[in-house]
């Protein structure tokens, strides 16, 4: 690859990631920063507390597994065919596998009523499908319409905050959002269109792809709303709250790293670009870095953000944001390295990586969460989260280039 073909790329990879980033903080600031807060203010702590429990399963669908089957095809683009209708036969295994899963995030809160099990079912295989319809603009690297597509989802989750006084649903809210971006790529994409049940030679080897890579993600996405989960179950609902606006800023500020996945993935795909092992290196030591200032930044704007947008549990929160942000930067910097590793190796060198996150994670974070409960997770996520950037960045090493 001669110079002027280097500073192309690099040229357009500076656009791209612009237009991601506008992309991610239009979402997430619409969402933290608008829905949440608006939610909160109209059921107060305790009852949107069980909410962000249950919105909690949601994503952890929705990222596990269209998430997955996104990156399966960009990778499947490098590597093998692939057809619309390989993902569609996914996108379908994981609608039949939805009806168990929302049984049972309601039956563990004895919340179960046909109308709210109805409500979160359609949601959650919309969203599965929203999650995967952002490779239709990476695959492509169309990263304009990347941002037109979180801006379509931003403008039906303020539509449903709007119509929410009449509705009384949180559901609808959210839905609203992700059914936006749906027809967004309907319109724009043709991952949607027929024909829809037509197969790749690769059909196996792709559906193989998603169901490894949906493992590995469902471990991350699990874990990232473990403080929801763990929280509601062991401790209550109002700590769900306390902790959410704790590691807010955190969450929102680590979530601009999607786009930089988005990014690496898109090129390194596309371009086949090459990683020494030096510069991989260096990459991941100065994530590090950035985890404990980023964490730093954070507490100082929560200190002023949660005293404003939610009042009531300030001086709860206020303990714990360095360790609750610390946390959520480091478990979302790690991912963005197995998302760089993911892009010169197999897809199953992520799941393994995961697995043995997890077992730090039952080893370290449930039992400190269940003697110290607020302070114990927000211990243990630091611990593990650490851990995982360490065998990510060990494991990035002995695969790279020399």
């Amino acid at each position: 690859m001669d110079d002027s073909s280097k500073k192309k790329i690099a040229l357009n990879a500076s656009r791209d990631l612009i237009f991601s980033i506008l992309a991610l903080v239009v979402y997430n600031g619409v969402l933290q920063l608008i829905v949440y807060p608006g939610l909160n203010t109209r059921m107060g702590a305790d009852a949107f507390g069980t909410v962000l429990y249950l919105i909690s399963i949601i994503p952890i669908m929705g990222a596990g597994c269209g998430t997955a089957a996104s990156y399966s095809r960009m990778v499947a683009k490098k590597e093998r065919t692939q057809a619309n209708g390989d993902y569609n036969v996914f996108l379908l295994i994981v609608a039949g596998i939805s009806i168990p899963v929302t049984l049972a995030s309601l039956l563990a809160l004895h919340e179960l009523s046909i109308g709210l099990y109805g409500g979160m079912l359609v949601l959650m295989i919309t969203t599965v499908a929203r999650y995967y319809a952002d490779v239709e603009y990476r695959m492509t690297i169309r990263f304009a319409d990347y941002f037109f597509f979180f801006s379509a989802v931003s403008a039906g989750y303020i539509t449903g905050l709007l119509i929410y006084p009449y509705t009384k649903s949180w559901v609808m809210t959210i839905l609203l959002g992700e059914l936006f971006g749906i027809i967004y790529t309907l319109i724009r994409g043709r991952i949607f269109r027929a024909p829809f049940a037509a197969l790749s030679e690769s059909f196996k080897e792709n559906l193989r792809s998603c169901f490894v890579i949906s493992a590995s993600n469902l471990i991350s996405a699990l874990i990232l709303n473990s403080d929801r989960i763990l929280l509601r179950l062991m401790v209550g609902a109002k700590e769900v709250t306390i902790f959410y606006t704790a590691s807010l800023i955190g969450k929102i500020v680590a979530m601009l790293t999607t786009p930089l996945n988005g990014i690496i993935i898109s090129y390194f795909t596309n371009y086949r670009i090459k990683l020494s092992k030096k510069l991989f290196a260096l990459i991941s030591m100065a994530l590090a870095v950035l985890s404990l200032l980023g964490a730093a930044v954070c507490s100082f704007v929560l200190m002023i953000f949660v005293k404003i947008m939610y009042p009531e549990v300030f001086e709860e929160a206020r303990d714990f944001f360095f360790l609750a942000n610390l946390g959520q930067i480091l478990f979302f910097v790690s991912g963005s390295l197995m998302v760089l590793i993911l892009s010169f190796t197999k897809e199953k060198l992520q799941l393994r990586i995961n697995i043995l996150y997890v077992i730090f994670f039952a080893a370290v974070v449930i039992p400190l969460t269940y003697l110290y409960e607020l302070m114990g997770l927000a211990i243990g996520l630091v611990i593990v989260n650490f851990l995982r950037l360490v065998i990510t960045a060990v494991l990035g090493l002995k695969f790279t280039q020399a």
